[in-house]
């Protein structure tokens, strides 16, 4: 199933993300256009199956965040459908629903192709993990052999009015949310999140160390965050 099956969005998202207006937003419901539940007095449509969630502001964001980092001149377009696929679904059943329940995020770390993850690994290396932390998603090296081996798709974010409470963020993921890893760094520090095929639920709270490096505490799979995290 398509990651655009499984979210429904109002009439004034459909209009913003297909940018039609709302005439035409009905008409495109009266011809059979659109997929569509009504609510209440309100509709709630599906994405047409040929929309991929990577145009959604969110997707958008996703794959250019890199660029108030680094020179926009990398190449960070996805490849392959499997990596298209498990970006979608990052944005699907993570991002839009955080955003819907706290407001609008920025992604401080998102996809990365070979090309950025190799400039990356020459000119900002420090703190990644590419073989593991899965921002290279489903993408594959010269030789057929995946950059990152958990597959799925990761991305790191901050959520304006919460930049000293991600505590809150998580233990609402947590409980709520389907997702592969989460890696918390503290309450004003963004959150690293993934989906994948493991679907793990698993929660690594990190610390630092004595000499300021990252270093694990706690953690656990499919458990609520606040019962592993002290402040």
């Amino acid at each position: 199933m398509k990651a655009v099956e499984n979210i429904l969005f109002t009439s004034n998202e459909m209009q913003k993300l297909l940018k039609v207006s709302g005439c035409h937003l009905m008409h495109m419901r009266t011809n059979g256009e659109l997929e569509f539940k009504k609510s209440g007095n309100a509709f709630l449509y599906q994405l047409p199956p040929d929309y991929s969630l990577l145009k959604h502001p969110l997707g958008i964001q996703l794959v250019s965040w890199y660029k108030n980092r680094h020179p926009t001149k990398i190449n960070n377009i996805p490849q392959s459908i499997e990596t298209i696929t498990s970006l979608e679904m990052l944005v699907a059943d993570i991002l839009i629903p955080v955003e819907r329940k706290f407001g609008a995020l920025q992604i401080t770390y998102g996809f990365t192709s070979a090309e950025l993850a190799k400039y990356i690994a020459n000119y900002s290396p420090s703190g990644t993990a590419p073989k593991l932390d899965q921002h290279a998603s489903c993408e594959i090296n010269s030789k057929n052999n995946p950059h990152c081996q958990r597959y799925g798709a990761a991305c790191d974010f901050v959520i304006s009015g919460y930049q000293n409470k991600m505590n809150l963020v998580v233990d609402w993921i947590s409980e709520n949310l389907n997702f592969d890893r989460l890696y918390f760094y503290g309450s004003d520090r963004p959150i690293h999140v993934s989906v994948g095929p493991d679907n793990s639920k698993f929660i690594q709270i990190m610390g630092t160390s004595l000499r300021g490096k990252r270093v694990p505490k706690k953690n656990g799979t499919k458990v609520k965050f606040s019962d592993l995290w002290e402040e």
